[in-house]
């Protein structure tokens, strides 16, 4: 498999992967037992999570499809959208840890869960898909960004490479927009010369 399509590849399973965990997260959080205010914080947050990959997730592997020079799903874009997601799935792991020890099942003043014995199975389940989708986000970004800072010298020339959509950026086929880009004769040979992976 070339360097070009192991990195699509990759790009496409962690659009796949992460909708799933999102979905699996969904379902178990619409069907835990009990329901209170904390669920309704999870949920909101949850929800935020949805909208964000609503909007991006389609029009960005539209994009890729096409093998289009849009700019919809740059690689600086594709960062942002993860670090927000990375964050947001941050503060309900934090919360469900909160929601999933033995003080909340029990007490009946938390209005969540109480009395059920499926409380605790359920908690540490969403709990645990909450981590894995924080993880595979903060790897995704991990990824893009390793990948531009390799390719790029100099912060003037990192911005550009930043602009590079996302489905180039992992196949290595930063010389379609070179032609696109200006920077300063001192940064020619960094970009000028990338070449595929």
């Amino acid at each position: 498999m070339s360097s070009s399509l192991y990195g699509s590849t990759i790009r496409y399973s962690l659009f796949g992967i992460t909708t799933i965990t999102f979905i699996l997260a969904l379902f178990l959080n619409l069907f835990l037992p009990g329901w209170g205010d904390q669920g309704v914080i999870v949920a909101g947050i949850h929800g935020f999570i949805g909208v964000i990959m609503l909007i991006y997730y389609p029009p960005a592997i539209f994009f890729s499809i096409k093998d289009s020079k849009k700019k919809w799903d740059q690689g600086g874009g594709e960062v942002a959208v993860n670090v927000i997601i990375t964050i947001s799935w941050l503060a309900v792991f934090i919360w469900e840890c909160i929601i999933a020890s033995m003080r909340l099942c029990l007490d009946p003043d938390s209005g969540f869960y109480v009395n059920h014995n499926r409380c605790q199975p359920a908690a540490i389940g969403l709990t645990v898909l909450y981590f894995i989708n924080m993880v595979i986000h903060f790897g995704w970004t991990t990824w893009i960004i390793t990948i531009v800072e390799k390719n790029s010298i100099g912060r003037k020339e990192r911005d550009e490479v930043y602009k590079i959509p996302s489905h180039d950026l992992v196949r290595g086929k930063f010389n379609r927009h070179i032609g696109d880009t200006k920077i300063a004769e001192d940064e020619e040979a960094g970009l000028y010369n990338l070449k595929p992976k």
